[in-house]
């Protein structure tokens, strides 16, 4: 599997000193989108006027400084390294595990003026459901600076157990997913690598969010519908959807509680659990 990650802090570092109203077109081109592609235009055009990305309309003097500070953390290379020996771990447990051919990975400057981004999600996340590809977004913090390419490990877990699972997906698997991409970073990264997204759902509040949480599985039908369960109120209330009384991230540590559980019960390594099924899982982590 080849592994590309592309290193745009030069790219970027342009784009950000060009006139605002060139730079939606400019960033782009950077990721190969053509501008008669509406789709793709219109998600990029989301990703960095209304979600996390930093501003494209926005001349502001902190942009310049805070992707220095990725550059000088050295976070491409972080994906690199830590992309390369996560996919190492994973081959030397399950040789055989299906996989994309290629996955392109990209890193971009997030929005340092949102509350629930930046102070409660520690300004930085990934996608990686979508097998072949990994989108991270940052807005450089001291937590965050030194983890971004075990983020991208989180979200290589994704790419790697859609391809190996032949079932629907449904809230149950969403949160299996989350649950194993934690401890599958643990495994490579090391204990202190994640966890801070969900850290305070311990004790009583994380008794209360896994009753909920799996008392929801049978239900919903999409995305929209599972995502208080899994990220929580405040991102629920941000999309327009009902809060359900989760806390921020609340279903990840719900999936991490059912995967230690699981991997308590059997032995196995989360690398090696990443191909089995949902049910399989769940009826485990119960004995």
């Amino acid at each position: 599997m080849e592994i590309n990650v592309h290193d745009d802090a030069a790219a970027l570092a342009r784009i950000l000193a060009l006139p605002p109203q060139a730079r939606l077109a400019a960033l782009a081109e950077m990721h190969g989108i053509s501008t008669f592609d509406q789709v793709a235009m219109a998600r990029l055009q989301q990703t960095h006027e209304s979600g996390d990305g930093f501003r494209v309309t926005a001349d502001d003097p902190r942009y310049a400084p805070a992707l220095q500070r990725l550059v000088q953390a050295g976070a491409w290379g972080q994906l690199r390294r830590d992309l390369a020996r996560a996919w190492e771990y994973q081959r030397s447990v399950l040789p055989g595990i299906r996989h994309p051919d290629r996955i392109d990975v990209t890193l971009t400057l997030g929005n340092p003026d949102d509350p629930v981004f930046v102070e409660r999600t520690h300004g930085y996340y990934g996608m990686g459901a979508v097998p072949g590809t990994i989108f991270l977004v940052a807005w450089p913090t001291d937590y965050n600076l030194t983890r971004i390419g075990a983020c991208a490990v989180h979200e290589l877990a994704h790419n790697l157990r859609t391809p190996n699972i032949e079932t629907g997906f449904n809230l149950a698997e969403w949160v299996i997913h989350e649950g194993l991409a934690e401890v599958f970073t643990v495994e490579v990264c090391g204990p202190e690598s994640t966890g801070a997204w969900y850290a305070d759902v311990t004790g009583p509040v994380l008794d209360a969010a896994f009753e909920k949480v799996t008392g929801a599985f049978d239900t919903g039908s999409g995305f929209r519908e599972w995502t208080p369960y899994v990220l929580g109120d405040l991102v629920a209330e941000r999309i327009g959807v009902r809060p359900v009384g989760v806390p921020h991230m609340g279903g990840y540590a719900v999936g991490r509680r059912i995967i230690e559980r699981y991997l308590e019960a059997t032995g196995l390594k989360a690398a090696q659990v990443i191909v089995r099924p949902v049910s399989e899982i769940l009826e485990g982590a119960r004995r």
